[in-house]
């Protein structure tokens, strides 16, 4: 009788970081909500072991404080499987950051070297530890938009920065991952899957005659929140937002036109089916001072993108199956003199590149002895252009392809490759190990002029020791490989020439990291080392500004990094964050000048202070130091280096109410500075606007 009428103990979590909660139901135990962080692969499954402390506080009051645990019932990102040293920048920390665009949001994430050519997201280059822009991958929601004709292009991503939930850096190569290669590194831009109906719009002005407006519209019908599910029934999520921002430009020719549609849609039901959706389009008209050559001042760029993508997954208790389908097509014009014109200059550039893929893979769980996946891959690229390719023009059809949107003008050039490639990995969780080894193997095939690349087998090892509670060691180590750009195999003007001999370029590289976390504590310290061979790099002869592209022999890049977070529960400081990185690359060709593999950024530290002004008046803080190694062929043709810089940003925002009115400053110390030889960077650009949100 007693036992039938036992009051059941109330269990009080006392940390929380996540909604979906609902799996404590389970516990058939009243739950009260406090605080908590959790983390968990849906592949991995029970990878992950809670570590709790309990005492009593009364007879029918039990409290348990949880450390860093994750449940993430979402499909696994492409690194979570890869036990890497991933930087991640957050929701609030993006919301707060003094910068209105994704590139230079990139410049505050931990071991990324941006390199602007345009302001406010006009174009600007990726690299992550010591690689080149080509070398990046750039993923949004996991799926692969790399630009295949150049990696200046990769960036050109249609999502406004109000739209993205958090934005990951994958250090390092993962030639199996999914399929995909990254040579040197990649990033993953995650977007919002609403929690709640929602309205979000943003208007900015600044110096310059710059404006920036845009919004975003959010919806769910899900109740997740509350722990009310609906068996039967569709729990979707939604967004669609635009953004458009303009300027006149902060020096001559600066100017430009920047528009972006966006959605994405998510559906799951409780039969472990689940649907994701996504679409963008980009339009962008910029002025392209010395962007390419700095004899050629008054360059001038056009450039649209239309991207989308469905993925599908099915899962059960030891099974998931995914399949993905994508597609991205980018338009470019290219004048090299955007008014007045020598009569030696006929025509200005156009290029239409596609890159479609699909693939498939299948997840088994065998318990104890891990997780497997297994799938296949297929990636396809073609380009139309006018100078870019084979030529295709004949009798039949002397005039080539129309290019779309301009009247007389004729694609006479085109190139497509494909890359078919399958894989498999096995995951493994023992006691305080964790493993992850894979195997792919990819194959180019290539149309035209171009010889096929022969079949690779491309493999990588990582693990995981967790020698404390709070205390992680890992390493990994890969082999990977790029192919070469339409732009390096074909482009041709006054001062650069193509190769279409290029090969693949190919590397190995490793990584030993430590990771600290302990509640409001973050910190990670990490050394990494590559081989990279047949690399392919644009170089020149020294007093010469004749650029061509080649495999330059072999290329070694040694580096750490540095990482520190703190996030108190009160005060006046809402977080506080430091970074350093170093790095060394060597290469074993002299007498060459590098454009790129061994122009790099040798060292970067930065600091950001976000705190009270008030109790609803915030600042957010944000310096970064900078030295980059290499020269540049100045306007005397001479040898320069570039100097160290340090820049500082400052956002203050009024947080309350559902109108929040901010100001920003960018290069707050007003500094002459270079991120690429010769091409002149924004000084002191202060903003203001308000952000309006209504749930």
């Amino acid at each position: 009788m007693y036992e039938k009428t036992k009051q059941k103990r109330a269990i009080t979590f006392k940390r929380w970081k996540r909604t979906p909660w609902a799996a404590f139901a389970s516990l058939g135990k009243t739950i009260r909500i406090g605080v908590l962080c959790v983390t968990y692969s849906l592949l991995v499954f029970n990878s992950v072991t809670a570590l709790a402390q309990s005492k009593q506080k009364s007879a029918n009051e039990t409290i348990i404080a949880l450390e860093e645990l994750v449940i993430n019932t979402e499909r696994p990102s492409p690194f979570q499987p890869l036990v890497r040293v991933v930087a991640v920048i957050q929701q609030k920390e993006i919301e707060r950051a003094a910068v209105r665009n994704i590139q230079d949001l990139l410049r505050y994430i931990q071991g990324a070297d941006l390199r602007s050519r345009g302001s406010e997201g006009v174009q600007a280059d990726l690299n992550i530890l010591g690689g080149t822009f080509d070398q990046t991958m750039v993923m949004i929601n996991g799926t692969n938009f790399t630009d295949p004709q150049t990696g200046h292009h990769s960036l050109n991503i249609p999502v406004e920065i109000s739209q993205i939930e958090r934005i990951e850096v994958l250090h390092g190569p993962g030639a199996w991952s999914d399929g995909a290669v990254a040579y040197s590194g990649a990033i993953n831009i995650i977007t919002k899957k609403p929690a709640t109906k929602s309205l979000q719009a943003n208007m900015t002005g600044g110096e310059h005659g710059f404006f920036k407006g845009s919004i975003n519209a959010g919806y769910t019908n899900s109740r997740q929140s509350t722990g009310t599910y609906h068996p039967k029934k569709w729990n979707i999520w939604g967004q669609a937002g635009a953004g458009y921002s303009r300027s006149d430009g902060f020096a001559q020719n600066t100017d430009f036109d920047i528009l972006n549609i966006y959605t994405n849609f998510s559906a799951k039901n409780h039969h472990g089916h689940s649907l994701e959706l996504q679409a963008g389009y980009q339009e962008k008209a910029f002025g392209a001072n010395s962007f390419y050559s700095v004899a050629y001042p008054e360059q001038f760029e056009k450039t649209r993108v239309i991207l989308s993508s469905i993925e599908y997954t099915w899962s059960c208790s030891k099974w998931q199956a995914t399949a993905n389908l994508y597609h991205r097509r980018h338009h470019d014009r290219f004048e090299l003199f955007r008014n007045e014109s020598p009569e030696w200059y006929t025509a200005h550039n156009y290029h239409m590149n596609d890159i479609a893929g699909a693939n498939a893979s299948m997840a088994y769980r065998w318990g104890k002895a891990g997780s497997t996946v297994a799938g296949a891959d297929y990636r396809y690229e073609h380009i139309y252009s006018t100078v870019l390719g084979d030529s295709f023009t004949t009798n039949q059809n002397p005039n080539g392809k129309p290019v779309p949107g301009e009247q007389g003008v004729y694609f006479t050039r085109s190139k497509q490759r494909a890359t078919p490639s399958i894989y498999l990995r096995h995951i493994l969780q023992l006691n305080k190990w964790r493993f992850t080894a894979g195997v792919m193997s990819a194959q180019t095939l290539n149309s035209g002029e171009g010889k096929d690349y022969n079949a690779r087998i491309y493999a990588g090892l990582a693990a995981a020791y967790q020698i404390t509670p709070h205390l992680e060691a890992n390493g990994w180590v890969n082999n990977s490989y790029r192919n070469p750009t339409f732009t390096d195999l074909y482009y041709k003007s006054p001062t650069q020439t193509g190769n279409i001999n290029l090969k693949p370029e190919e590397a190995v590289a490793g990584q030993l990291a430590l990771r600290f976390t302990k509640l409001r504590f973050h910190a990670s310290i990490s050394a990494f080392y590559r081989y990279g061979y047949s690399i392919i790099d644009w170089t020149r002869e020294s007093g010469s500004d004749q650029w061509s592209a080649n495999n330059i022999t072999n290329i070694s890049s040694i580096g750490t990094d540095f990482n520190f977070i703190y996030t108190p529960k009160s005060g006046p400081i809402n977080r506080a964050s430091l970074s350093w990185s170093w790095m060394e690359v060597t290469k074993e060709s002299a007498n060459i000048h590098s454009l790129y593999a061994t122009d790099y950024l040798k060292n970067k530290a930065t600091l950001g202070v976000d705190h009270k002004l008030l109790s609803r008046l915030s600042a957010n803080w944000h310096f970064s130091w900078q030295k980059r190694e290499g020269s540049y062929l100045g306007p005397d043709n001479t040898e320069l280096p570039y100097k160290p810089f340090l820049l500082a940003d400052l956002r203050v925002i009024w947080e309350k109410g559902v109108i929040q009115p901010f100001a920003e400053a960018t290069n707050l110390f007003n500094v002459n500075y270079l991120h690429i030889g010769n091409l002149p960077q924004p000084r002191r650009w202060i903003k203001a606007g308000i952000n309006l949100h209504i749930k």
